[in-house]
C-alpha cells in the first residue's frame, strides 16, 4: 500500500465516522473506535478506553438530532484533520458548533480523537 492509498483509507474511516453522526447512529460511531481510543473534547477532560468514551457519547446531550458538516479534510501519515460544523438538537435547542478535529487512524479504527471548539459558544446556545 502506498502512503497515498493509506491516507485515502484513513480519510474514508473519518468520513464514515462523520456520516455516522447523522441521526446519530451511535452504534456505527462506536464501531469505528479502537479499544484503546483516547478522546479529548477540548476544553473538557480527556477520556481513555472504548468503554469510557462510548459511555460518554451515549449519555452526552442526549442528541435528539445530529449532523456534522465536513468543510475541509486533510491527512498526513496516520492523522486526519477536519474542519467541521457540528449541528445538533439537545433538549429542543438547535446548536451549530464550528470546530477543528484531529483523528489518528490505525488498522481501520480511530485510536485518537481531539476536537477543539469554543465551549462558551456551545453554552450560549444552550440557554
Amino acid at each position: 500500500m502506498t502512503q497515498h492509498q493509506g491516507e485515502e483509507t484513513r480519510e474514508t474511516v473519518v468520513r464514515a465516522f462523520i456520516d455516522a453522526w447523522t441521526g446519530p447512529d451511535l452504534d456505527r460511531v462506536c464501531a469505528l473506535l479502537g479499544e484503546d481510543i483516547h478522546y479529548h473534547n477540548i476544553p473538557m477532560e480527556p477520556l481513555s478506553g472504548k468503554p469510557a468514551v462510548e459511555a460518554y457519547l451515549r449519555t452526552a446531550g442526549p442528541f435528539e438530532e445530529s449532523e456534522w458538516e465536513l468543510r475541509h479534510i486533510a491527512s498526513s501519515g496516520e492523522y486526519v484533520l477536519t474542519e467541521r460544523v457540528d449541528r445538533m438538537v439537545v433538549g429542543g435547542k438547535r446548536i451549530a458548533l464550528p470546530l477543528m478535529g484531529i483523528f489518528q487512524v490505525s488498522g481501520g479504527l480511530i485510536r485518537e480523537w481531539r476536537d477543539y471548539f469554543d465551549l462558551a459558544m456551545y453554552r450560549s446556545q444552550m440557554t
